[in-house]
């Protein structure tokens, strides 16, 4: 009896795997459906991003620093608790983003015993820790605070920025 009810319990088994096989026609169905959605387009979209129309904060801008081309982010960031900025400007070099406050100390104390430029951690208010190496008033001006941070870390690695280059932060 036990035998007969393991060999009814694999047979339904069995019937319903054989009604569960993926078709052509569920593939084909479902690669439609895909691509309907990568390709579609937002007639509003047109509407946020752009040079003469409205600005997306999260839109990407670029900036030409001399041979470089960066990313320019439109955030509200301060310094951290007992610093101030290098220079007064909005315009911020972000060498390094983090998101431990640990980390972005250690750091900071790294790189302001090797080089010239006096960096400081600047918070979003959302986790997030920027190394600043210098602030100007003009995207230009910082130029020269890019060229020193590489004379004075060769090599360095922009931890949590990509692509892996310094960012420009204009402070809101």
């Amino acid at each position: 009896m036990l035998r007969f009810r393991h060999i009814v319990i694999a047979a339904v088994l069995l019937a319903l795997a054989a009604g569960c096989k993926p078709t052509e026609k569920g593939y084909r169905q479902a690669y439609d459906a895909a691509k309907a959605k990568r390709e579609y387009v937002d007639p509003d979209a047109d509407l946020l991003t752009g040079g003469h129309k409205l600005l997306d904060e999260s839109a990407t801008d670029w900036v030409a620093l001399g041979s470089d081309t960066l990313q320019l982010r439109h955030l509200m960031i301060s310094p951290e608790e007992g610093q101030s900025w290098p220079q007064a400007g909005p315009y911020r070099l972000a060498v390094a983003m983090m998101k431990m406050t640990t980390n972005s100390r250690s750091m900071l104390a790294d790189l302001s015993r090797k080089g010239h430029l006096k960096p400081v951690v600047a918070t979003d208010g959302k986790g997030q820790h920027f190394i600043i190496a210098g602030s100007a008033t003009y995207p230009d001006s910082l130029r020269q605070v890019l060229a020193t941070f590489r004379t004075d870390n060769p090599g360095f690695r922009h931890i949590g920025l990509s692509p892996e280059v310094p960012v420009v932060i204009v402070s809101k």
